[in-house]
């Protein structure tokens, strides 16, 4: 079992637009987690197309719209899922924006603010884009894990991302998660190019956190409606969130107060 420190440590799922894989990396980040023995929280911040409730085969009767409106409290929310998870489902469905606004984050921020001291990871699947407001998620978190693929697309966007985090909100250290990629060695690859091209532009400091391969298990896990890891801990992609879950498990560096708590119910800078 790992040994954890002893506040919660916040890591935000990022990566722009959709289609590299967020919130598959955000599920089975946070079960990987559990299953190491770490109390573990993931919050669903998509308010327009949340899916992490799908990967994890867990309905709902109440979601995050309901606990910001004021139809439920937080321990009518709460689910438990694989290995202990603690699980906090996000909205799904028209109508409703796919990211939280400043009045939202503060509620949520209430809501959470009790039980903060009793997890030792929380992971936010924050919504898609660029928005103030995702950012402003991403840049109140410990650690901004930002998920990279080979796509050209994904390119763009995490380089859009990291740019918007710097310039709008100083953060400078980032870590990049290569997803769907053929072997460690393509991610690495990847994440040296990544790396270079962002060093012409922009004074940050890039983190290589590991690489998942593109594995038929987890295309599998989803239409079974459960995570890869629960499902196949033995495919490569499972192995490899074991192995990023690992990584991330140290405990960081003596910091202030949980900066999440602190910050996220604020508007973006």
């Amino acid at each position: 079992m790992i040994a954890f420190s002893d506040r919660a440590r916040v890591i935000a799922i990022a990566s722009g637009k959709g289609g590299a894989g967020k919130t598959n990396v955000s599920v089975n980040l946070a079960v990987a987690f559990a299953r190491l023995g770490g109390r573990t929280m993931l919050v669903d911040c998509d308010m327009g197309l949340a899916n992490a409730a799908i990967l994890l085969g867990i309905p709902s009767a109440w979601t995050i719209g309901d606990l910001l409106s004021g139809r439920c409290g937080i321990e009518d929310l709460l689910q438990r899922g694989p290995a202990g998870l603690q699980f906090l489902p996000g909205h799904s469905g028209t109508g409703s924006g796919s990211t939280l606004s400043a009045a939202e984050r503060g509620r949520l921020l209430d809501a959470l603010r009790p039980y903060a001291a009793q997890y030792d990871h929380i992971v936010i699947d924050t919504g898609g884009g660029i928005e103030a407001s995702s950012l402003a998620l991403v840049a109140a978190a410990d650690t901004p894990l930002i998920v990279l693929t080979p796509e050209p697309t994904s390119f763009v966007d995490a380089y859009a991302m990291v740019k918007a985090l710097n310039v709008s909100h100083g953060i400078a250290n980032f870590e990049i998660l290569a997803n769907m990629v053929q072997h460690d060695v393509a991610g690495r690859a990847l994440f040296d190019k990544f790396r270079a091209i962002v060093a012409r532009f922009i004074d940050v400091d890039l983190n290589y956190a590991g690489a998942v391969p593109a594995d038929p298990f987890v295309r599998e896990a989803v239409l079974r409606k459960r995570c890869v890891v629960e499902s196949f801990p033995g495919a490569p992609a499972s192995r490899a969130f074991a192995a990023l879950a690992r990584r991330m498990a140290c405990p960081p560096p003596p910091a202030a107060p949980q900066p999440i708590l602190a910050e996220v119910g604020h508007g973006a800078h």
